[in-house]
C-alpha cells in the first residue's frame, strides 16, 4: 500500500478520535454541530449531576501544590527543560510507551496560570464534551439506568442505509458487535420478514438502543469481565476488555495515589478505598459518513494532588475498540499543569503499514489532544463578563 493511500485511510480513522468539524482530506466529512442551547443544557445537566456527586464524597477541595508536586512531573518523565518550556507556555510532549500493534498513545502537558480548582471545575463541569464541535449528540445514562430504559438517540430518516445495514452485520469490522448480538439481530430481521424494509430504521434504532443498555448493564455490573469481544472474520475476536486492563496502568504515573486508581480501574465495580464519583453517558459523531454511538464511563476524583478526570469509552460502534483518556491537575509554581495521557485501540493500524498507519495516527491524535488542551487554557484565560447593572 502506497503511502498516500495508507494516509487517507488513516486520516478517515482518526477523525473518529475527534476533529474541528472542518473539511478534511482521505474521506473525511464535515461534522454537523448540536445546538448551543441543546449542547449547554445537556452539559448543564451533566455538570450539576457529577459535581453534586464529587460534593457528596470528598468535596471539591481544590488540589494545592506540595512535596509530591516534581515528583508527577518526574513520574511523566518530563524534564527539567520541558518544565520551563511550559511556564513560557509551550505545550509539550511526554513518552506514553504502546503495548501493541493496535495501540495510539499520546502524553501532553500545558502550563495554566490559575489555581487548580479552575481547571478541574472546568473538568468536572462537562465542557469537555460541551466544548467539542465533533460530537452531535449526548445524554448522560442514569446510574443505576431503569432496565426498561432504552440508551441512545434513534437513527434519523437520513441514517436509513445505516440502520438497514445493522440489522445485516457479521462478524467484521464495520460494526463492533459481538456473536450473539449479531445474531440477535439477524433473528429480528428474519421474523420482520418482509416489512423489515418498510421499518428497518425504527427496528434497528429500538434493538440497538437495547444492545447499549445492555452493554451498559454489563459494564456497571460487571466491569472489564462483563464487555463482551467483538467478531470479526474468520473467526477472530478482538477484546477492548484486554485493552483497557492494559491502559488502566497510565493511573501509576500519578504519584501517591496512582496505585489506587489503577485498582480501581481494573476492580471496578468493586468498592474501593479511593473515593470517585462516577458518570455514564453515549456520545454520537458523524465518522466516516457514518454515525458513530459510543458509551463512556468518567470518573472524577478530586481533593487530591493531582486531580483526576479518567474518561473510559468501554463501548464503541466502529472505527476503533475502545479508548481511555486520563487527565490531571495539580499545583505547579504559581499556576497548575495540567496534562493529559491518552490511548486508544483500533484493528484499522494493522496489517501491512502498521508502523506508518500508527505513526500517521498517533500524530493526528495528538493534534486532536492538543486542541482539547488549548480549549481548556482558552476557556481559563477569557475575562470575566461585565455584567450590566
Amino acid at each position: 500500500m502506497g503511502r498516500s493511500a495508507v494516509k487517507g485511510r488513516q486520516l478517515s480513522l482518526i477523525s473518529s478520535l475527534g476533529h474541528d468539524g472542518s473539511t478534511r482530506a482521505g474521506g473525511c466529512v464535515i461534522i454537523g454541530i448540536m445546538s448551543w442551547t441543546n449542547r449547554a443544557r445537556a452539559a448543564s445537566l451533566l455538570a450539576v449531576c457529577l459535581v453534586g456527586s464529587l460534593t457528596a464524597t470528598r468535596g471539591l477541595a481544590p488540589a494545592v501544590a506540595t512535596e509530591g508536586t516534581d515528583e508527577v512531573l518526574d513520574l511523566l518523565q518530563i524534564s527539567p527543560e520541558q518544565r520551563r518550556r511550559l511556564v513560557r507556555g509551550e505545550i509539550i510532549s511526554y513518552p506514553v510507551t504502546e503495548s501493541s500493534d493496535r495501540e495510539l498513545a499520546v502524553g501532553l502537558a500545558i502550563f495554566v496560570l490559575a489555581p487548580p480548582s479552575q481547571p478541574v471545575e472546568y473538568l468536572t463541569s462537562g465542557q469537555l464534551i460541551a466544548q467539542d464541535v465533533t460530537i452531535t449528540d449526548f445524554g448522560i445514562v442514569p446510574d443505576p439506568a431503569s432496565p426498561e430504559a432504552l440508551v441512545g438517540p434513534r437513527f434519523t430518516g437520513s441514517e436509513r442505509d445505516e440502520a438497514e445495514s445493522l440489522l445485516e452485520a457479521s462478524p467484521g469490522s464495520r460494526f463492533n458487535l459481538s456473536s450473539t448480538e449479531i445474531e440477535t439481530l439477524r433473528a429480528l430481521r428474519s421474523a420482520a420478514g418482509g416489512s423489515a424494509r418498510a421499518t428497518g430504521a425504527d427496528m434497528a434504532s429500538d434493538a440497538y438502543r437495547r444492545l447499549l443498555r445492555q452493554r451498559f448493564h454489563a459494564y456497571q455490573q460487571g466491569g472489564l469481565a462483563a464487555i463482551a469481544p467483538y467478531a470479526r472474520s474468520g473467526g477472530a475476536v478482538t477484546d477492548p476488555a484486554a485493552e483497557l486492563r492494559g491502559a488502566a496502568s497510565d493511573a501509576d504515573r500519578l504519584a501517591r495515589y496512582g496505585a489506587e486508581l489503577r485498582e480501581a480501574l481494573l476492580r471496578y465495580p468493586a468498592p474501593q478505598a479511593l473515593q470517585m464519583a462516577s458518570r455514564f453517558y453515549w456520545i454520537k459523531r458523524r465518522i466516516q459518513r457514518r454515525p458513530q454511538l459510543s458509551l463512556v464511563h468518567e470518573i472524577a476524583v478530586s481533593g487530591r494532588d493531582p486531580s483526576i478526570l479518567v474518561e473510559r469509552t468501554f463501548y464503541v460502534g466502529h472505527s476503533y475498540n475502545a479508548g481511555e483518556i486520563i487527565t490531571g491537575a495539580h499545583g505547579y509554581q504559581d499556576g497548575t499543569v495540567v496534562f493529559s495521557t491518552s490511548r486508544f485501540s483500533t484493528d484499522e493500524v494493522l496489517g501491512v503499514g502498521n508502523q506508518l498507519k500508527r505513526s500517521i495516527g498517533r500524530a493526528q491524535l495528538r493534534d486532536e489532544m492538543r486542541k482539547r488542551l488549548d480549549r481548556l487554557r482558552a476557556s481559563l484565560s477569557r475575562p470575566p463578563s461585565v455584567q450590566s447593572p
